[in-house]
């Protein structure tokens, strides 16, 4: 199935590693020039040099902390300098931290909000002119669950990711007269270097061997398992293809039935 992505411009962020890179390469392999930015220049200029050998694509790297905003506008305007446009946006850098409530100060939402939500935020205001005069674009926010269920210990991520959520379905109002679709992709627990991190030190506080601690990640999933980065990848990919022309100001979860409402 040809998806219409051969030559495109995709800038996605957060790139190096985890759901990021598997989105990067998933669009090279279906023919996109490739932009893709992270912190660690060195984590990705390997990732960027793993998917030119296995695509033949090109891959465009810059190094970029998207919790400043000069580092915003510079990595949108070497991507149009090193491209001449950008199609494609992927908002998915930015982590947010678990804590209590009555301990977590201020500084940790702020720093969450500004890596996450803000860079989303700043990224899709930037890349938007561009999008208006090609009159046609996409832009996917990767979001996550918390937005829609909410958990005591993760305030900061379901705050800012549903004040995500709210932001895709506004942009998508504002894109829609430009043929700019704007959509969400919401995964679940996904196998990641920062989920292996987490799971590792989980086993560690809890005492028990890192294979029952991974054991029950699995099983607390309604299909027996966690998510793989190619399977938001993916979905991901069709919702920047010509194939998904008519679907913009929603979410869709990548979740393996988690998900407990009805939407």
């Amino acid at each position: 199935m040809d998806l219409g992505l051969k030559g495109k411009v995709a800038l996605v962020t957060g790139g190096s590693q985890g759901i990021g890179f598997a989105i990067a390469r998933a669009l090279a392999l279906e023919g996109a020039r490739v932009s893709t930015c992270a912190r660690t220049g060195s984590v990705l200029e390997e990732a960027a040099g793993r998917i030119r050998a296995e695509t033949g694509a090109e891959v465009f790297t810059v190094v970029a902390d998207l919790a400043q905003a000069e580092a915003i506008r510079a990595v949108v305007a070497k991507t149009v300098a090193a491209f001449g446009r950008v199609d494609i946006l992927v908002n998915n850098a930015g982590s947010t931290e678990r804590g209590d409530f009555l301990t977590l100060p201020d500084e940790q939402y702020w720093a969450d909000w500004n890596g996450k939500l803000l860079a989303a935020i700043r990224l899709s205001r930037e890349v938007f002119p561009h999008m208006q005069r090609q009159r046609w674009g996409r832009i996917i926010n990767i979001v996550g669950l918390a937005g829609r269920n909410p958990a005591p210990a993760f305030m900061t991520g379901g705050t800012g990711n549903a004040a995500l959520l709210n932001f895709t379905k506004a942009l998508a109002d504002l894109g829609a007269p430009h043929n700019i679709l704007v959509t969400a992709v919401n995964p679940s627990t996904t196998r990641t270097p920062r989920w292996e991190r987490r799971v590792a030190a989980r086993a560690a506080a809890e005492g028990k061997p890192l294979e029952e601690a991974i054991r029950e990640e699995h099983a607390r999933m309604p299909l027996g398992r966690i998510a793989e980065p190619e399977e938001v990848a993916a979905v991901v990919t069709f919702l920047a293809s010509e194939r998904a022309s008519y679907v913009t100001g929603t979410s869709i979860a990548v979740d393996g039935g988690a998900t407990r409402g009805v939407y």
